[in-house]
């Protein structure tokens, strides 16, 4: 009796279920990616908007809030975008430099809250110089996503090869 044709046919069997196996798990890699990828792309606009509503609303604070109602005005500006809700969601699903830069973003505006509270509304020069220190560290947080889904791109399209 030959044993030729069935070892033929059962190495056949394995070949082909193993190929099943890897087109699979790169499938599954894909759309992994592919999800990490829709969900770090919306908590990073999310945290922008966040950030940019808030700046907005301390201004708005400083600029018509009388002096004695401030720090009450300026601490519901600060909470009311969920910038500290959406920072702990990159802090869970981001890499570490687009964490540091959230979290260096958090700790400008938190800055800008306080000056909010005692600050002259007619001190442009130091409102502007705070302007700039936030939009500089906008920009910083803008660079580090944009590496961030570069790379996850570029991992999703090695992944579809």
């Amino acid at each position: 009796m030959s044993w030729i044709s069935p070892l033929s046919a059962l190495l056949g069997v394995l070949l082909g279920a193993g190929a099943t196996a890897l087109a699979d798990r790169r499938r599954w890699r894909r759309e992994a990616v592919t999800r990490l990828l829709e969900l770090r792309t919306e908590v990073y606009a999310e945290y922008l908007l966040a950030m940019e509503d808030t700046g907005r609303d301390l201004l708005r604070v400083l600029r018509t809030t009388a002096v004695e109602e401030r720090e009450t005005a300026a601490a519901s500006a600060f909470a009311g975008f969920n910038l500290g809700g959406t920072r702990q969601r990159i802090h869970v699903l981001a890499p570490l430099d687009v964490v540091r830069a959230a979290d260096e973003i958090f700790r400008g505006l938190r800055r800008a809250s306080d000056y909010v509270i005692t600050a002259d509304a007619q001190d442009t020069l130091a409102l502007l110089a705070l302007k700039d220190e936030v939009g500089t560290l906008r920009d910083r947080f803008q660079e580090a996503v944009r590496r961030d889904i570069r790379s996850l791109l570029a991992g999703r399209a090695s992944w579809s090869a």
